[in-house]
């Protein structure tokens, strides 16, 4: 059984995902009805995350959004990411080459975590809030750096995807997702259509450290009618390979001493 304390952080964590680019302030009734919880729990848990200064409260309208602590570990976390900031020309590159959304993840064990996105012009595009988690073995962003892992770390995040009841965790798709990280090792990089967005595609490609090991990857994407042509997809890829081994290279990856 979780303890009191874990289930409370639990539910801070809970309470504070409530909130979104789409979604930044919310009210008491809201929230309690995002996290059934009851309405005097739920306000109580806001006003403490308030004092702490993690929330703002609006004085007219009483509702709540994130404040100035969580600004602060944002950039804390973001402006120490030497990824980020090596990655940032690439994308930009590959943005002004596409024009499509261009997304740089970091890998979290069984997780990649969106750290920083350049999106598409037009006016039909893919986006995700900067800090969007995904399973890693889902998507062309997360697949593209599950291949590269070791065979133990990829059967562990196999074994953690069978106890998610969401995902069809049949030995038949395991089979398949094994057959398509070969090939995904093959080719340098995964395409992906409507895997964790129903409207999306996506092609993307891992990004290595000095080791070797995939630490993030970074995607190029866009509604799935634009990337159903073969001839545009490998074009895509070519541009996202050369420019991501770039990015590795400048991390001191250097294939041919692995």
């Amino acid at each position: 059984m979780p303890s009191t304390d874990h289930q409370y952080i639990k539910r801070i964590f809970s309470l504070l995902d409530c909130f979104s680019v789409e979604k930044p302030e919310i009210g008491v009734r809201e929230a309690a009805r995002m996290l059934n919880l009851s309405p005097s729990s739920c306000g109580r848990l806001l006003s403490e995350l308030r004092d702490e200064g993690i929330l703002l409260q609006n004085t007219e309208t009483r509702t709540y959004s994130l404040g100035g602590r969580v600004i602060r570990w944002a950039q804390i976390y973001t402006g120490s990411s030497d990824l980020r900031k090596k990655a940032f020309p690439y994308m930009e590159v590959l943005n002004s080459q596409t024009n499509e959304t261009v997304t740089l993840y970091i890998a979290e064990e069984f997780d990649r975590v969106c750290i920083d996105r350049i999106e598409s012009r037009q006016t039909v595009r893919v986006s995700e809030p900067i800090g969007t988690r995904i399973k890693i073995f889902t998507g062309s962003g997360g697949k593209s750096i599950l291949a590269f892992r070791t065979q133990e770390e990829i059967e562990r995040v196999f074994n953690y995807a069978r106890t998610i009841p969401e995902y069809n965790n049949t030995e038949e798709f395991f089979t398949q997702l094994r057959d398509e990280m070969q090939q995904i090792r093959i080719q340098g990089y995964a395409v992906s259509h409507g895997e964790w967005n129903s409207d999306a595609s996506g092609i993307g490609s891992p990004i290595f450290n000095e080791k070797g090991i995939p630490i993030g990857s970074i995607s190029i994407s866009g509604p799935t009618q634009r990337f159903l042509n073969k001839e545009m997809l490998d074009l895509y890829a070519k541009l996202l390979v050369e420019n991501v081994s770039k990015i590795s290279r400048e991390l001191g990856y250097y294939p041919n001493r692995r």
